[in-house]
């Protein structure tokens, strides 16, 4: 038999047995396959479920948040950083910013809760639930403070003319109402912005009196009075007319970009009610959004009273200070 009729004869037999090889090949790779398989998509699922929802996906809690809210409540998101998204697609009429710019949260009888990736709101902790819905990648809690404070008035509130005056004691002063002040914003590691309508003192832009607001020691915006203290001497604001409750309650702090350093020198809050002393606050740097309160005694309950917050520093050098205050 010649050579190529051998090799005629052993091809059926040969490719038979590749056949068999290469069908054994396949199921081995199907073996290995299926499990790799799982493991995608386990990995997938893990990948989604820990990845923050993006800016276009917040606009879904829209319709579902503002049927849970009722009015007065506060809406809060967890985890902490996701805020920014959250207001970008909601908007002020759902998360106004004298809500997310809050001094705490110890004044809404009620709060929504938008969650994600299973993160919770420690500042809610106290809350009870009273309703949930889940809606995508998104828990909405809608939470029911126990004890609410009752705020008489708020001090934020009344920062014009109407309410309040300012001035400036060493040389003798008033600080002059602009309602349209040119808007100023220092950046990143600068001021605050200045907002069009504050009081303006003698000595320069930064000695003014307005509402704006600043980032604490967590980054986290807090609406309050910008009282940047003079070179020497105090400066005042006067607020007339209050309605007192037992208290005076407030935070005070400095931009975190300044404080942080530890470098400047402590500033004084001092609060008088119709000219008595009721109470002093020391900041010193790195105390971050510090809370105080201080009993009004006699005065308490008083329909009206002539309010002050007196600001003062050994040296004025970069004392971004800023304060909140009502009386409950």
């Amino acid at each position: 038999m010649t050579s190529a009729q051998v090799h005629e004869a052993a091809s059926p037999a040969g490719q038979a047995t590749s056949a068999r090889g290469r069908r054994r090949a396949l199921g081995l790779l199907a073996l290995l396959g299926l499990p790799a398989l799982g493991l995608g998509e386990l990995v997938a699922h893990v990948y989604f479920s820990e990845r923050a929802p993006d800016f276009d996906a917040w606009r879904d809690v829209e319709a579902p948040l503002a049927a849970m809210k009722q009015p007065g409540d506060l809406v809060v998101v967890a985890p902490g950083w996701a805020d920014p998204a959250a207001r970008r697609a909601l908007g002020d009429e759902l998360m106004p910013l004298r809500d997310a710019a809050r001094p705490d949260e110890s004044r809404y009888a009620a709060a929504v809760e938008i969650s994600v990736l299973g993160q919770r709101a420690a500042e809610l902790a106290g809350f009870r639930e009273e309703a949930r819905q889940e809606r995508g990648p998104f828990v909405l809690r809608r939470l029911v403070n126990p004890s609410p404070a009752r705020v008489v008035y708020d001090f934020v509130d009344h920062v014009a003319p109407a309410s309040a005056d300012v001035r400036v004691t060493d040389p003798p002063a008033a600080c002059r109402w602009n309602p349209r002040s040119r808007i100023a914003a220092g950046g990143l590691g600068g001021n605050p912005t200045f907002p069009a309508e504050r009081f303006e003192c003698p000595g320069g832009p930064f000695f003014n009196v307005g509402v704006t607001v600043v980032a604490d020691e967590e980054f986290r915006p807090r609406r309050c009075i910008w009282s940047h203290p003079p070179r020497d001497g105090e400066i005042v604001t006067r607020f007339r007319g209050v309605s007192l409750g037992s208290v005076i309650r407030g935070h005070a702090g400095m931009y975190w970009m300044i404080e942080r350093e530890r470098r400047g020198a402590p500033v004084t809050l001092s609060v008088r009610v119709n000219g008595e002393t009721v109470g002093e606050a020391t900041h010193a740097d790195g105390d971050g959004w510090a809370a105080f309160e201080f009993p009004l005694a006699a005065h308490a309950g008083a329909a009206e009273a002539e309010v002050e917050f007196a600001v003062r520093s050994a040296d004025y050098t970069h004392r971004h200070y800023c304060f909140e205050a009502d009386t409950r």
